[in-house]
């Protein structure tokens, strides 16, 4: 994945095992297969974070709106910040299972913020962004994208740490 300007984390931080339960709040998830990965997971009380790498195929969207579903479940208020800036592909039923654990608790998200490519949003990311419906903010900008959430999660570095991700178990996570 390419690195964000959040900073590498604390380098004096002691080795362990980097496998912990997947719903060890403290930590993001990361889900990957070989199309590509997707790192998600509360970066601060009421903020939920998402970031796309690669391709998205439609076993792994399952899995992972399967786990999105379960931590916006008990959420009363939710600010939504998704990077999908290195998205290459997906498959549709991975959107749309994406789409179907949004729409079905739409009244928690307060805020949707999604950050896509440089060159403009797409027409596909247009569609999902009207299919989610407001309010919500597509951003081309990077920096814009970091300082928004930022603001939302003052320590959203710390959580950025890949010291800090927790592997996710493909075979039991869609069963959660």
């Amino acid at each position: 994945m390419k690195s964000r300007s959040f900073g590498s984390g604390n380098p004096s931080r002691p080795s362990g095992s980097r496998f912990r339960t997947a719903s060890d709040q403290s930590s993001l998830e990361l889900l990957s297969d070989n199309d590509g990965s997707v790192l998600f997971g509360w970066v601060a009380d009421g903020v939920l974070y998402t970031r796309f790498h690669g391709g998205m195929n439609a076993e792994t969207g399952y899995i992972y709106a399967t786990r999105l579903g379960s931590l916006v479940g008990p959420a009363q208020s939710i600010c939504f910040f998704c990077d999908s800036s290195e998205l290459k592909n997906y498959d549709l039923l991975a959107r749309s299972a994406f789409a179907r654990v949004i729409l079905s608790s739409r009244r928690k998200f307060t805020s949707l913020v999604m950050l896509t490519w440089a060159e403009g949003p797409s027409a596909s990311s247009q569609a999902l962004a009207a299919t989610l419906g407001e309010p919500i903010e597509i951003l081309t900008s990077v920096n814009s994208f970091e300082a928004r959430l930022s603001r939302q999660a003052p320590l959203v570095s710390r959580k950025l740490d890949p010291k800090t991700w927790v592997t996710v178990d493909r075979s039991t996570a869609s069963t959660r």
